[in-house]
């Protein structure tokens, strides 16, 4: 392989037939020659050249962490000087090889000219974790965590990819964090449940020394066992009923002893709400509220809010499924239908009141926006919507649900095709769940613009891209009806 400039994959005499460096090929002492070679790049301003260096360098040594935090800066860079501009062809293919190494170098350049996309961030991290760099995996895994975390949408799927490559690095206590908000996705997951208390425990044996036989290890710990028990039951995912009581008169006895801390506030609140007996909830909201009183701190009342709407959720689900049994019963309906609205009004209410108190938490504005759309008040979203478009981690999210609002306050078909093109832009995986639901929306729109204009143009684009979903997946919502529809609009506007 060529030190610099373009790369020959048969060049070296010790890569494999696949293109990728073998491990026992690997060279710290040519990829320092690489690495070497980019902060040079760097400093003089070819940001581009160098993220090439520095993923030619961590081919050869992909482990280097010297090399992964370069090119990170690197790619940092040039990204922000060219937000809507990718690498070219030539690094593209200076780059690329095969094999797990070449796929994590595939997918850190995904990652860098687009780190704040939660699929390229979860892509990276398990190429890393396949290779098992512990490092590497661990900090790029970190990050998309935190993306998975903040999705306003969170899928089981992000979290158990990234529960298997923490597990397979070691990462215990990031794979339990994974692992519990995948299970909050599904609950009755029994078997993902399961493995998450495993990984909990593993967890608290890696962190607390009593995996280890040095001394200072377990037989230090053991002395600090009924602390450690402590700290085990709080953090369980599946606790049973003794441990909650447990852990609430605890909570309780060191509230009381200290009414005037809020730590311990907190910790009793929380212990309530987790126990969720009786009057519990209640009494936790009795707390927060008191500590909002006190403090003046919003996010007190905030907590409070959030138990409100959880209570009016769950009595809102009985209803519904009342309703579900009995569909012919009309009273269960409009019972049903004025409930929903009922808890439709207490939620935005409660997301306008935090809106007001986090005015720069966009992801609460994007919140109230989505229940104002399901609401049906489309000029109100559509102003929430505005605002959160400036979050780029849920950016897509919201210019699609602002094209779905444009669309439905009829007129506006010119704004929804605008807002559905910028959703767009950039985006390197339109055949995704949100990219297809996109790109059904600007067809959607573009055959309004036709039908009401007269435009054959609008319509031979709507015609294309319902084509291109069909491909895709072809029993795509009504895709096939809406592309004959369509057809036989453009037959109609050029007759």
């Amino acid at each position: 392989m060529a030190l610099f400039g373009k790369k020959n994959n048969n060049s070296s005499g010790d890569d494999s037939n696949d293109g990728t460096p073998p491990p026992e090929s690997f060279s710290p002492k040519k990829a320092k020659t690489f690495f070497d070679r980019a902060v040079t790049v760097h400093q003089s301003g070819s940001y581009e050249y160098a993220m090439q260096m520095w993923l030619n360098g961590l081919r050869w040594d992909p482990n280097s962490l010297e090399g992964l935090n370069g090119y990170l800066k690197s790619s940092e860079v040039f990204s922000v000087e060219n937000p809507k501009k990718g690498v070219s062809k030539e690094t593209k293919s200076a780059v690329s090889t095969k094999g797990d190494v070449g796929k994590f170098i595939n997918a850190l350049l995904d990652f860098g000219l687009k780190r704040m996309d939660t699929g390229n961030a979860i892509k990276v991290t398990v190429a890393a974790a396949k290779l098992n760099l512990t490092e590497a995996t661990t900090k790029l895994g970190e990050h998309a965590l935190k993306l998975a975390l903040n999705d306003p949408k969170p899928k089981k799927d992000m979290f158990v990819k990234l529960l298997d490559a923490f597990e397979s690095v070691k990462a215990f206590k990031l794979a339990a964090v994974a692992g519990e908000n995948a299970c909050r996705v599904d609950p009755a997951d029994a078997d993902l449940q399961h493995r998450v208390r495993n990984m909990l425990a593993q967890s608290t044996m890696t962190s607390g020394g009593y995996d280890s036989d040095e001394k200072g290890g377990f037989r230090k710990n053991i002395r600090d066992a009924d602390k450690q028990l402590k700290l085990e039951q709080e953090d369980s995912v599946a606790k049973t009923e003794s441990t909650k009581d447990a852990i609430v008169e605890r909570t309780k006895q060191e509230f009381e002893e200290r009414p005037d801390d809020l730590p311990s506030l907190e910790k009793y609140a929380k212990a309530l709400i987790s126990r969720g007996k009786g009057p519990d909830e209640l009494k936790a909201m009795t707390l927060l509220n008191q500590a909002f009183k006190s403090t003046g701190s919003f996010r007190y009342r905030k907590q409070a809010g959030d138990i409100q709407l959880l209570r009016a959720r769950r009595a809102l689900d009985k209803i519904e499924s009342a309703a579900k049994k009995s569909p012919d019963d009309a009273e269960a309906q409009e019972k049903l239908q004025k409930a929903t609205q009922q808890y439709q009004k207490l939620h935005i209410d409660e997301l306008k009141l935090q809106v007001e108190n986090y005015p720069t938490d966009l992801s609460l504005k994007y919140q109230l926006g989505v229940n104002l759309y399901e609401r049906g008040e489309y000029n109100d979203a559509i102003e929430q919507f505005q605002l959160a478009q400036g979050d780029p981690k849920i950016r897509r999210h919201v210019l699609n649900l602002m094209g779905k609002s444009f669309r439905a306050l009829g007129g506006w078909e010119d704004a929804a095709i605008t807002t559905y093109e910028q959703a767009l832009d950039g985006m390197t995986d339109e055949n995704s769940e949100l990219g297809l639901d996109i790109r059904y929306g600007l067809m959607d729109a573009l055959a309004a613009k036709a039908k009401k204009d007269n435009d054959p143009e609008a319509a031979e684009k709507a015609d294309k891209i319902a084509a291109g979903i069909a491909i895709q997946q072809f029993n795509y919502r009504d895709v096939r009806d809406r592309r004959e529809e369509i057809k036989g609009l453009i037959t109609e506007l050029k007759s």
